[in-house]
């Protein structure tokens, strides 16, 4: 038999508590903010269409860098009661941080450059729609690439990681933060959902062991852009092919 019982509202001031109501928040508020009146007010500005577009996509990232960066920055800065290196991001330390860092960094970087794009969606990736890529362009999309992912690698793997490590510990954390990282990548299909929980596992103990962010921040970037790449050459070559028919 289930007894009722008074709520405690006071547990809802606990770190993790807070973490986990204000993420989910955040991240909402994200993904739905090119449906906000007045965003797309301010999007029409870049006078872009479907199939060209460029600053749209800076400026989405841009907005994920203070909604899933600067926001849960400053909460946990002003109230959260550690200081900002126990919630990742302190440098690597620890018996095994140069391993954890190095050893897949470099599996990553084998696996995202010596791996062939034919699997690559293209009808999502690469996010910016240009004909030509040039350097610079390249250049300027791994560096919004690396804006929003500093604020999303602090969020998830930052605030969220570690306050939910401190209360229920290592794999009940892992298991909240890496369901978390799936369900934000259903709506790009099954292969990526699923890939995004065992690569969450990973993140999460690559954090854990080099007590930081920095480490999974650095991989999620390489991937990031070396994935944009590849969709662009991707690209070519069906436009090529579809030239040459």
């Amino acid at each position: 038999m289930i007894f009722a019982q008074a709520l405690d509202f006071s547990s809802l001031l606990n770190e993790e508590i807070v973490a986990l109501i204000i993420y989910p928040l955040l991240y909402l508020t994200y993904y739905f903010a090119s449906d906000f009146p007045i965003i797309k007010k301010f999007r029409n500005r870049f006078g872009e269409t479907k199939d060209n577009f460029e600053q749209s996509v800076y400026f989405r990232r841009s907005l994920g860098f203070v909604l899933l960066g600067l926001i849960p920055f400053f909460v946990t800065l002003f109230y959260f009661q550690n200081p900002l290196g126990d919630y990742g991001l302190g440098l690597p330390s620890g018996e095994y941080a140069l391993w954890w860092s190095l050893v897949p960094l470099a599996a990553v970087l084998v696996v995202s450059f010596a791996l062939p794009g034919n699997n690559i969606d293209l009808s999502y990736y690469p996010e910016v729609r240009k004909p030509e890529w040039t350097l610079k362009r390249t250049a300027i999309n791994a560096a919004f690439w690396a804006i929003y992912l500093l604020g999303y690698e602090f969020a998830l793997r930052g605030m969220l990681f570690f306050t939910t490590l401190y209360a229920y510990g290592l794999w009940p954390s892992i298991a909240i933060n890496s369901a978390i990282y799936a369900l934000i990548h259903i709506f790009k299909g099954p292969k990526e959902a699923f890939g995004a929980f065992f690569l969450g596992i990973l993140l999460c103990l690559i954090t854990y062991y080099t007590n930081s962010i920095w480490a999974a921040f650095i991989i999620h970037v390489v991937m990031a852009v070396a994935n944009d790449i590849k969709a662009v050459n991707a690209a070519k070559k069906v436009n090529n092919s579809a030239k040459s028919q």
